[in-house]
């Protein structure tokens, strides 16, 4: 099947073209900077966006995609579950 989206430039808003599952860790970043990110069991998440000093809690979210760019999502607090970073 042919990419009607390759050869242009990839943007923020454009579709996703790789995709990682996250692990939440209390002190280890994120390999890359999503454009967001898929939430499959829903929960509360703590983290930190990418030009953020603090953390904060996004709670009671349900499952579905979230359009943060995360830099840490932390182990402690976080319940969402099933978390997939889209590039």
């Amino acid at each position: 099947m042919a990419d009607k989206y390759q050869g242009t430039a990839d943007t923020i808003i454009g579709p996703s073209r790789k995709c990682f599952d996250i692990t939440p860790s209390d002190t280890v970043a994120l390999p890359d900077v999503p454009k967001g990110i898929y939430v499959g069991t829903g929960g509360n998440i703590t983290g930190r966006l990418v030009d953020d000093t603090t953390d904060h809690v996004w709670k009671n979210l349900g499952s579905g995609f979230l359009p943060l760019r995360f830099a840490f999502i932390r182990s402690t607090g976080t319940t969402a579950a099933d978390l997939i970073a889209h590039l």
